[in-house]
């Protein structure tokens, strides 16, 4: 005969809030095994001449609850292999907050039979404290699982177990970086029993408060709360007929321009090492990406989940080695197994361009010709070595000085001389898109530098002719490589 384990639950509080089949299962029960000692109805069951064991003394022994856990679910196996039926009591209902009975069920249920004798839960006493329907939206979490737990500040946020003061200082933390500060919540005390209590409280007052084992933090919906759907609903109010004349009157094709310039902007802030910045740039980026996804969620063209489902599913199949059977051991083993999946994509898309050099013609042109160059190479259409893109821009440098004298094909040789050059920067090993931006950094340095001395020298940048520029631009460049300070009076 296969071994039966009741699980049963408690309710929130004393014999009154519990069931009358759970209360006439425990008094005709052989063994009752309790979770925990630390509720309401528990004396009063021992009261009627009951007799049971509780687990308390693993909270004591193991160094972490999930330790704690497995230790309940072993000693119950245990159990189980010597007993035809045992019992094990659960504060509130076994199936809400309560992680043993979900890890006996999956652990045990094939080998045992498992039976749950509902009851109330902790929330059923919330419900009373606080009156309001979960249909609004109900969202119950532990105090280790705040955060990415996807709040968006339109639910009713529950967090059980607040227990003592340490962890209600996590809680305040990791809700302050959703919340605002001064956000309006509650600390229930003993629901369901005659000590209940419900407070209001400041959240960042939180950890002000008293905690026991039967502590609820309870966070209404609020406004300001920082996630991606307040972004998104901000960006609707936007383009509504309430909203702004200009964001309204955007399109895709309007919109280009200020993609590519926040785009340069997030890099400058990387390359200026401006953490600030960057922080703010990848701010204004974003933007753009929501503004794109509510012009296109307008024409029913797709959605932000659709976007997020499309980026998922892209991480996902490109990363085999990571979420699939794949094996990689070096990053350029990655990038080879991520551009094979790629081109494996195109070729079965229906968009396939007809020729097989592929890349994204809104890439600025270095990085453009850069791309399409390397295709090139890999289908084996490329020089031997560096000295066969060399000898190319010193043809095309003779090209275009032929051009000027003829005035003829000017803009054509021009366009030949810097693809050639870039050719030239990639048997470098070096990025042509990379580079002219790191010489023109250095021109702005070098430039404003010229500008201060000028200033210190006492003169005026525009009275000065271009030969007498040249000399502070040279004492600029001579600071710059040696370093040394040079300054030259009226």
């Amino acid at each position: 005969m296969v071994s039966c384990l009741h699980i049963v639950g408690l309710g929130p509080g004393g014999l009154d809030q519990m069931t009358v089949g759970n209360f006439n299962l425990l008094q005709k029960a052989r063994k009752i095994f309790l979770r925990t000692s630390a509720h309401p109805c528990v004396q009063e069951l021992a009261e009627k001449g009951l007799l049971m064991e509780s687990f308390d003394n693993y909270y004591h022994s193991a160094c972490s609850f999930e330790e704690v856990y497995a230790k309940i679910v072993n000693r119950l196996e245990q159990e189980l292999a010597l007993e035809t039926d045992i019992v094990y009591a659960v504060p509130g209902h076994p199936f809400v907050a309560e992680k043993t009975a979900a890890l006996i069920y999956a652990q045990l249920s094939r080998q045992y039979r498992i039976i749950i004798h509902p009851a109330l839960s902790f929330l059923d006493g919330i419900f009373a404290a606080v009156p309001f329907d979960p249909v609004e939206g109900l969202l119950v979490k532990n105090y280790d699982e705040l955060k990415n737990a996807g709040i968006s500040g339109r639910e009713w946020l529950i967090i059980p177990q607040v227990y003592n003061k340490m962890i209600a200082s996590e809680v305040k933390l990791d809700l302050m970086e959703i919340y605002p500060d001064d956000a309006e919540i509650m600390v229930a005390q003993s629901l369901g029993t005659g000590e209940q209590n419900l407070q209001r409280v400041l959240l960042y007052e939180l950890d002000h408060q008293q905690f026991d084992h039967l502590s609820t933090v309870v966070i209404p919906p609020q406004q300001g709360v920082v996630s991606l759907l307040q972004l998104q609903e901000i960006m609707r109010i936007l383009r509504s007929p309430e909203g702004c004349p200009w964001d309204r009157e955007q399109t895709h094709e309007s919109l280009i321009p200020y993609l590519i310039e926040e785009s340069y902007e997030v890099i400058e802030a990387i390359e200026n090492k401006d953490m600030d910045n960057l922080c703010e740039e990848l701010g204004d980026l974003l933007l753009q990406v929501i503004f794109h996804i509510q012009v296109a969620s307008e024409a029913a063209t797709f959605r932000l989940e659709d976007v997020l489902q499309g980026l998922i599913t892209k991480l996902i199949r490109r990363h085999p080695h990571v979420f699939g059977s794949g094996k990689a051991a070096n990053a350029s083993e990655v990038r080879k197994t991520w551009e094979q999946i790629k081109q494996e994509e195109k070729n079965d898309s229906p968009l396939q361009a007809k020729s097989c050099l592929i890349a994204t013609t809104g890439l600025p042109a270095l990085s453009l010709a850069d791309r399409i160059q390397r295709q090139a190479a890999k289908l084996g259409f490329d020089w031997p070595d560096r000295q066969g893109p060399w000898r190319k821009v010193l043809e095309e440098l003779q090209e275009l000085e032929q051009a000027l004298d003829r005035q003829e094909g000017i803009r054509e040789e021009l366009g030949d001389l810097l693809f050639s050059v870039v050719n030239l920067a990639r048997f470098l090993q070096c990025d042509a898109e990379d580079v002219l931006r790191e010489t023109v950094q250095k021109f702005r340095k070098r430039f404003g530098r010229m500008q201060e001395l000028i200033a210190e020298s006492g003169f005026q940048i525009e009275e000065l002719s271009l030969e007498k520029m040249d000399k502070f631009w040279d004492i600029a460049k001579t600071e710059e490589k040696r370093g040394k300070v040079v300054t030259i009076r009226p």
